[in-house]
């Protein structure tokens, strides 16, 4: 059985092999993609308190915030809808209760 993982990082040290780390074990492709999804939007709503413009949420993300890339996960079409659409519900962020390793 094969599995899909997520690779994280933060653009403060974007491609530093030193400064990423995966996310290993998802069952499905659609799993690794919703938890990259969450974490993206936890990130933001971090974010969110701070900067209240759209554009400067958008700036402090790309400089301090953390990424994710996964199989069939389009980051920047989901920062976009993150910006535009703050999370209204817990699950919009709980990138943790997909984890397969918890």
């Amino acid at each position: 059985m094969s599995t899909f993982q997520v690779l994280c990082g933060d653009f403060a040290h974007y491609q530093d092999p030193d400064e990423e780390w995966s996310v290993d074990g998802f069952r499905s492709e659609e799993v690794a993609a919703e938890y990259a999804r969450r974490f993206v939007r936890d990130q933001v709503e971090h974010l969110r308190a701070e900067y209240d413009d759209p554009e400067a949420l958008r700036s402090a993300f790309m400089m301090f915030g953390e990424y994710a890339i996964a199989p069939g996960f389009e980051l920047k079409s989901w920062l976009d809808h993150c910006i535009a659409n703050p999370a209204a519900r817990k699950a919009d962020t709980d990138y943790q209760a997909l984890d397969p390793n918890r």
